[in-house]
């Protein structure tokens, strides 16, 4: 067989069922995966998770284990060099689909984004069919997702290490239009303007679940430290003054907040709450000349 959908034809060698179940062992295992077969022997010691696991599935088609546990990503990468040959015919039964996965497909779209990792994205991701998200959070994903990969994954062994980050990302933040994400819906228009995301949503369009991608995916990073860093205060101390607080405290706090200049945290504690607000014991009373609190 000839594959002269490349510049240069190559010759793919051919197996059955029953050569391939052959290859069983520690010594010479080989697995099919989509109809496509490789021999996975030398790589087993490299295998993240053990060689045993590998060799259970080894002789025979581990297509849906395989893509149950790994991104398509994965393939990719490692798949050429251990390409051997194709499966000369369809696995018996591969091309019976039950009726959960009709009715999956039938919710489902082409849209999902991401990897595609079990459990490694939220469900939506995959693109089920959902009444809360819409395009403006698909559009929000996608812009974040860049900024986060661009401006944070690359630096963060780096910071982790250091136990900081620049003060700047505040900056590149705010700059980008995602620091106000931290303070929650409605959008604080009158104190970071109204570039949400670079544009990509609109003061109308935005919700919480926006703040639940700015969530999800700023985590993508890996590291809580940068996380708590980020939002820590800004989520928790900033929310407060911008809904309870007076004309003069709003403008003084939120404006130098949200566009990456100032930083804010809620520090509350005593000897029977810690910094659970709502039980602290400690008043402020006003003092009897009213200009100071006690």
């Amino acid at each position: 067989f000839f594959d002269t959908g490349r510049e240069n034809l190559i010759m793919t060698k051919i197996y059955t069922l029953e050569e391939v179940a052959k290859h069983n062992s520690v010594d010479d295992c080989w697995v099919v995966i989509d109809g496509k077969i490789y021999d996975v022997t030398s790589f087993l010691p490299e295998h993240p998770g053990g060689k045993k696991v590998v060799v259970g599935q080894s002789g025979k088609d581990a297509s849906q284990k395989f893509h149950a546990l790994h991104d398509k990503g994965v393939l990719e990468k490692y798949g050429q060099d251990l390409y051997i040959g194709d499966v000369a015919s369809k696995i018996p039964g591969g091309n019976k689909i039950n009726k959960f996965q009709m009715i999956g497909q039938q919710m489902k779209t082409d849209n999902a984004f991401g990897a595609g990792i079990p459990y490694g994205d939220p469900n939506w991701y995959q693109d089920w069919n959902s009444p809360y998200y819409n395009d403006s959070h698909r559009r929000f994903r996608a812009y974040l997702r860049d900024f986060v990969e661009r401006e944070i994954m690359p630096h963060t062994h780096e910071w982790d290490e250091a136990k900081k980050f620049p003060k700047e990302l505040f900056k590149k933040l705010a700059d980008a239009g995602l620091l106000g994400f931290c303070a929650g819906a409605p959008w604080p228009s009158e104190y970071c303007g109204t570039n949400l995301a670079g544009g990509t949503v609109s003061v109308e369009e935005y919700d919480h679940f926006h703040e639940l991608i700015f969530g999800d995916e700023l985590s993508r990073c890996g590291s809580g430290g940068i996380i708590w860093g980020l939002l820590g205060g800004l989520s928790i101390g900033l929310p407060p003054v911008l809904r309870f607080g007076s004309q003069y405290l709003k403008d003084k706090v939120g404006p130098g907040c949200l566009n990456g200049d100032k930083v804010i945290c809620l520090a509350i504690t005593e000897p029977y709450a810690g910094s659970d607000v709502a039980n602290l014991l400690t008043e402020a009373k006003k003092t009897e000349d009213g200009k100071h609190y006690i």
